[in-house]
């Protein structure tokens, strides 16, 4: 009997690098602060792209790369992580930066620039056609930009007759995109991925309203609005996972003390997609994604996913 074959991870995301700074407080206009603990590291979707290739799964991306010191920290950061990139390469403009000033409150403020995986033009993904169990992972921070019109593009084609799953991870873009957008997104029927904050602003977009706190009451309002699987992420507590005809369903987290919850939920959708490309069931695949996510935020930084036996480890406890 011939051996069904695994499929891989397709991110439509962006990758830029990340310039993260501590800082007393965030410098006023005018004002002058020095920094420490300063880092630089490739950031974005590559994050969610690592947590696939831990988990032993193929790991592809497709959005546009740039020419110039930045782009070149990220081809060497796929190479590493034994990423492919399949998209198209921007010979005009390099790869974009973030920088990210935590204060001694731990506030975040981010200053992000747009470059090449910005500026992708209505054809950037025409190129890009998932296999029979392939996961393509679709990014809001996508439609931020001018490579947004691409997505959509994508979308339009693939929307008939798909035999590959698509998570869509609508980060807080999702609370300012138009509604012919929202709307397009609505009748594509991916699998919704989101954290607290998320799931508010696609409520308010969806026009409910929901007692403060009431997750399942939530869950399932949203899975009906959206006529599509919602995956929420709650944190400690773990996920959401809500299925039209049936009670939304709470995941466990797994217990442990956080010191660092900077690309949990990147880990979590990285996770989760390896493990519906593995042919998982969805319950079982967020399980995984749980206890991946717990571990790392015992670990500094943001690219900090467990291997796939780390976890195993875990489970077999």
């Amino acid at each position: 009997m011939e051996q069904q074959r695994e499929g891989k991870v397709i991110s439509l995301g962006q990758v830029i690098v990340d310039l993260t700074m501590k800082v007393p407080q965030v410098p006023q206009a005018g004002q002058d602060v020095f920094a420490d603990d300063v880092e630089t590291a490739v950031g974005a979707s590559f994050n969610m792209l690592h947590a696939v290739r831990q988990m032993g799964i193929e790991a592809d991306h497709a959005g546009v790369l740039g020419s110039g010191p930045w782009a070149d920290m990220i081809r060497k950061a796929f190479a590493a992580d034994g990423v492919r990139h399949i998209g198209k390469c921007d010979a005009n403009r390099d790869s974009g930066f973030c920088v990210a000033l935590t204060d001694d409150d731990a506030e975040r403020t981010f200053i992000s620039t747009r470059g090449a995986e910005a500026f992708g033009d209505v054809d950037a993904f025409s190129d890009i056609r998932p296999n029979d169990g392939d996961v393509v992972h679709i990014s809001g921070y996508t439609l931020a930009h001018k490579t947004g019109s691409a997505l959509l593009k994508f979308l339009e084609r693939t929307a008939e007759n798909r035999r590959f799953t698509a998570l869509f991870d609508p980060s807080p873009v999702i609370g300012q995109i138009d509604d012919d957008v929202f709307g397009t997104l609505v009748e594509y029927r991916p699998i919704w991925s989101c954290n607290e904050r998320e799931s508010m602003l696609m409520a308010q977009r969806l026009g409910l309203t929901v007692p403060d706190g009431d997750f399942r009451t939530l869950a399932a309002m949203m899975t009906d609005a959206l006529r599509s699987t919602l995956v929420m992420r709650v944190g400690g507590d773990g996920a959401w996972l809500a299925e039209s005809g049936r009670e939304p369903e709470l995941i466990a987290g797994y217990p442990v003390r956080a010191v660092d919850t900077n690309g949990a939920g990147d880990c979590h959708a990285g996770v989760l997609c390896a493990e519906l490309s593995r042919g998982v069931v969805l319950r079982d695949a967020i399980h995984f994604a749980n206890v991946a996510a717990a571990v790392a935020v015992t670990r500094r930084g943001p690219a900090t996913c467990p291997t796939r036996k780390e976890v195993e480890q875990l489970l077999s406890v």
